[in-house]
């Protein structure tokens, strides 16, 4: 993750020099003395809300992507807690933070992620035995776990590891998670977790919309669309490939899945 969040500030930086230069829109490259920063890329969360600043804070606009950070866009000032803008749990992902000044000659940006744990949009195939969901700690898929207990917002039918956030789909399926498998039937699987890490077990949490359909030509376009846009928000991880599917379009998605939102992320169960 480290690598690639390297490749991709350096690429940005690549790009910002080509398209700034003085013969193309007079932009200046920022000073390297006042670089944005926020001190550190990795912040936890704290038994209250808490708020970072940049340290160079100079006047302009800030702004995030993706954009459910809660952010001042005037100061640059980031609230930290669980919560986002849209109302959906922030941590665990990363954010790309841009600074613009107020003449628009100076643009800057930098990386910060908020901790805790991911899951990815993705099909899992129950014929090809692809049935776990693994969490990713703070961005990185190659990022070892630390201890803690995963299942604080207990289930008897959701079938998640106490001890790794691991999720069993085949056995949510035969325990009832969905309730009567010959339909196809949404379910927000709501993970309260707490982590023993700097965060000091503080407890953190994410949804996740867990769909069952019996084969792939049934999945909706519009869901599989949601899952392709999510993925373009999710900074720094592109880990399973999406198909676009052409069922009909699914009217009564929950409410909260939007193409303009990262989260909550969708599991998509196909049985055949």
């Amino acid at each position: 993750m480290k690598r690639l969040l390297c490749v991709t500030i350096i690429l940005s930086s690549l790009l910002l020099l080509t398209q700034c230069s003085k013969k193309d829109c007079n932009c200046t490259p920022p000073d390297p003395a006042s670089k944005l920063t926020y001190g550190d890329s990795v912040f936890h969360l704290r038994s209250a809300n808490y708020s970072i600043a940049p340290l160079n804070g100079k006047k302009g606009t800030y702004t995030a992507f993706p954009d459910n950070l809660r952010i001042d866009n005037t100061t640059g000032a980031i609230t930290v807690g669980l919560k986002g803008t849209d109302g959906e749990s922030q941590t665990g992902l990363w954010y790309k933070i841009t600074y613009r000044s107020s003449t628009g000659n100076e643009v800057d940006s930098t990386f910060i992620l908020l901790s805790g744990i991911t899951y990815v949009d993705k099909f899992y195939m129950l014929t090809q035995g692809d049935s776990i969901v693994y969490p990713i700690y703070n961005g990185d898929p190659s990022k070892l776990l630390p201890s803690g207990n995963f299942d604080l917002a207990h289930d008897n039918k959701f079938a998640i590891d106490p001890a790794t956030g691991q999720i069993n789909l085949k056995e949510c399926m035969r325990r009832g998670f969905f309730g009567d498998q010959t339909n196809t039937s949404w379910k927000v699987a709501n993970i309260k977790y707490a982590i023993n890490d700097n965060s000091k077990n503080e407890t953190n949490g994410i949804d996740v919309v867990i769909y069952y359909y019996h084969t792939l030509a049934e999945v909706p376009s519009n869901v599989s669309a949601l899952m392709q846009a999510h993925q373009q928000m999710t900074v720094g991880l592109r880990t399973a490939l999406i198909p676009t599917t052409s069922g009909p379009v699914d009217t009564n998605i929950p409410s909260d899945l939007s193409l303009s939102k990262p989260r909550p992320p969708c599991v998509i169960i196909v049985g055949n």
